[in-house]
């Protein structure tokens, strides 16, 4: 009896392990991408000179898709990305859109910034060679580059067509993860019933 008990107990820790393991919640850490321009447009038909124009959306780590040499995270549909132009109220993109990155090196790359998925075109982007190895998970910046954009076209926001024509200096793009990791829905949960259906997980039960 000793004997048995003894090669049972291991088996059941490993067992446990093995759950705690495979059920191991993955966390989810919100992140901001900020990316900062001084430029020359038109927003709703209205023209603007020399504004600073800001694109910002919240989004989070375990939504970014693709591998490596390009990276995206396309905004949730409660968080799409805000556009804010001096002089006017802030405004969101009606279009999906998304933040990504171009890890590889080219002349309008590696960079970082924002594109509009419905119209298939880049609304901005700063180029640096930092971007070369990120990934859209981690913190970053503030990072200056060279302004990529897409000159003319219009995308399409809550505050009418928002047009860029020229930009004056370099782009700036920021990324800001939340140092609170957050469990992501669904994985505590699994957690708990595993450990529960080993027993590991103590439960009252009334006297009949």
């Amino acid at each position: 009896m000793m004997r048995k008990r003894a090669t049972f107990l291991p088996a059941l820790a490993l067992g446990a392990a093995g759950v705690i393991l495979s059920a191991t919640p993955s966390f989810a850490v919100p992140i901001t991408y900020t990316e900062q321009v001084t430029a020359s447009g038109s927003l709703g038909g209205t023209p603007f000179f020399n504004a600073t124009v800001t694109l910002t959306m919240n989004n989070d780590t375990t939504n970014v898709g693709g591998s490596s040499p390009s990276f995206f995270n396309v905004q949730t549909l409660t968080m799409p990305l805000t556009l804010n132009v001096t002089g006017f109220p802030t405004g969101t993109f009606t279009d999906t859109t998304q933040a990504a990155v171009n890890q590889t090196t080219t002349i309008v790359s590696p960079d970082a910034g924002f594109g509009d998925n419905t119209a298939a075109q880049g609304i901005l982007f700063t180029k640096n060679s930092s971007f070369s190895t990120y990934d859209l998970k981690t913190s970053i910046g503030p990072i200056l580059g060279t302004a990529i954009f897409t000159l003319g076209e219009s995308f399409a926001t809550t505050d009418g067509q928002f047009v860029l024509n020229t930009v004056t200096g370099p782009a700036t793009f920021t990324g800001t993860a939340s140092p609170a990791a957050i469990p992501a829905p669904g994985s505590l949960a699994m957690l708990v019933v595993g450990l529960a259906g080993l027993g590991l997980i103590g439960y009252r039960r009334k006297s009949p």
